[in-house]
């Protein structure tokens, strides 16, 4: 009887499945799909400072408590309420973060992407910054990209386990290359 042994599994195999269940999925994203600027935080600390640390951060709490129920207002100012999240957070303009959230999938750029992780550019600001929207002056993208800033540094890594007395330290992380820009 011929044994048969399976060969290594390609990476563009792997690619096709995650985009094949994204799209399987696709009519069913919705609030189970969102992880939550935590999240993000535990590799991306000085991202989420920076978000933080944002009007973005505090868009609900900047609307008049009048207009804290107001559809029309909640749709930019707290677009993830219903998933219990406050503000205009990462995945507001990254996209819903369970595909993509995991290390390994965040490791390759192409793979993230191909399961959901959106670059926002000035249309996706454009959503929500229109000249209809109540604001003090016109939205200028390029004046104010710089405020929002956030990504260009390399992820953290996790957390290494403490040795015990007696055992030998755990091995230095390798380095990694910083990712790519608009991330």
């Amino acid at each position: 009887m011929a044994h048969y042994t399976p060969g290594p599994v390609s990476r563009s195999l792997v690619r096709a499945l995650a985009v094949a269940a994204v799209l399987a999925s696709a009519a069913a994203r919705a609030a189970g799909d969102k992880v939550g600027p935590e999240t993000c935080r535990a590799c991306h600390p000085s991202a989420f400072d920076a978000w933080h640390a944002s009007p973005h951060a505090r868009a609900l709490e900047s609307l008049p408590e009048r207009s804290r129920k107001d559809p029309r207002c909640l749709s930019c100012h707290a677009p993830d309420l219903d998933d219990g999240l406050s503000g205009v957070s990462c995945e507001s303009c990254h996209g819903p973060g369970r595909m993509y959230a995991a290390r390994y999938v965040m490791r390759d750029p192409e793979l993230s992407r191909a399961v959901g992780l959106a670059d926002p550019g000035e249309k996706r600001c454009l959503a929500c910054h229109t000249d209809s929207t109540p604001s003090l002056e016109k939205f200028d993208y390029a004046r104010k990209l710089p405020l929002i800033a956030h990504g260009r540094e390399p992820a953290a890594e996790p957390p290494r386990p403490a040795h015990r007395q007696g055992e030998a330290k755990p091995p230095p992380v390798p380095a990694r290359p910083a990712h790519p820009a608009g991330r």
